[in-house]
């Protein structure tokens, strides 16, 4: 007996692989991740401890780790697992999933010692742009080696002086640093509502280094200590933040004796030039520790 086909038949025959073809090319493929809870918003938080650590990267796909060649990195096993004992810093490792080896992804990886302190700031940071209202970065000022502070200079008002044979100034690595600050605060359009600095030279240059256009406001109040008669200074400087609070955030420029008695002090040291902390003003107006800012972190952005 034979069968034949009908026109209607034969197109419904042709149509079907077809489908079948549409419908796996329509199915999406799941993404390559890193799963691993300390990664978060693309970077690798890792809790800094003096007597080492180690990491493990997973994934949701087979994927191979490797240092990074171009920037400051460490060795790592190819399953993702390092053991540790590097300073707090900024690294980077290069990953590539199996089933896509050409595809390179460089993952930044934020050594600290506070990592929970870390991951607030750096999302405070990055959050800026939209919600800056009640911040304060608090920077000491960047890199300052030439000349010295001649206390005893006859020139009134000495430390206001841009002469390296009356105060100790900015060099060129400062500027350098500075500018390096500035950049970040560019690319994340964090919007400066004041911008203020000590009276000496050092301090107001650091923020003219950054390159931001800036009115700049000088506050004698938070004056290096040899031109600054209160040994505490770091209440004026949480006083100065709860003052001028604006549309913006706070830019503070001092000097190390913001350190002297900070009841946060041992979670931002060390505090070195062009290294900072993070404050915020609450909504019931006081004032809290958000997190460390050293140099280093800009290097995220």
């Amino acid at each position: 007996m034979k069968y034949y086909f009908k026109p209607i038949h034969l197109l419904m025959l042709m149509l079907v692989p077809l489908l079948i073809i549409s419908c796996l090319e329509g199915e999406e493929k799941e993404e390559n991740m890193i799963t691993s809870e300390d990664f978060i918003d693309g970077v690798f938080f890792v809790e800094h401890s003096d007597d080492g650590y180690h990491i493990n990267i997973e994934t949701n796909k087979p994927a191979k780790f490797y240092p990074n060649t171009e920037q400051q990195t460490f060795e790592i096993e190819e399953s993702g697992f390092a053991d540790l004992n590097l300073p707090q810093g900024v690294y980077w490792i290069d990953c590539s999933f199996d089933e896509s080896p050409n595809l390179i992804l460089t993952i930044p990886l934020l050594i600290m010692k506070n990592k929970a302190n870390a991951v607030r700031t750096v999302g405070s940071l990055r959050n800026m742009k939209d919600e800056p209202e009640g911040f304060a970065l608090v920077l000491r000022h960047s890199d300052a080696r030439i000349g010295d502070d001649i206390i005893d200079s006859p020139l009134p008002e000495w430390w206001k002086s841009c002469d390296p044979q009356v105060a100790r100034q900015m060099d060129d690595n400062g500027r350098r640093n500075g500018k390096k600050i500035g950049d970040a605060i560019k690319k994340l359009q964090m919007p400066i509502g004041i911008a203020l600095s000590s009276e000496f030279c050092r301090a107001v240059q650091t923020i003219e280094a950054m390159e931001l256009n800036l009115t700049i406001e000088t506050d004698s109040r938070i004056n290096h200590e040899n031109a600054n008669p209160n040994e505490r200074m770091f209440e004026d400087v949480f006083d100065i933040i709860k003052e001028n609070r604006s549309a913006g955030f706070q830019l503070l420029v001092g000097h190390f004796n913001i350190i002297t008695g900070n009841p946060h002090r041992n979670l931002f040291r060390p505090f070195n030039m062009s290294d900072g902390f993070l404050m915020k003003v609450n909504n019931q107006s006081q004032l809290e520790f958000v997190g460390s800012v050293p140099l280093y972190l800009w290097s995220l952005f």
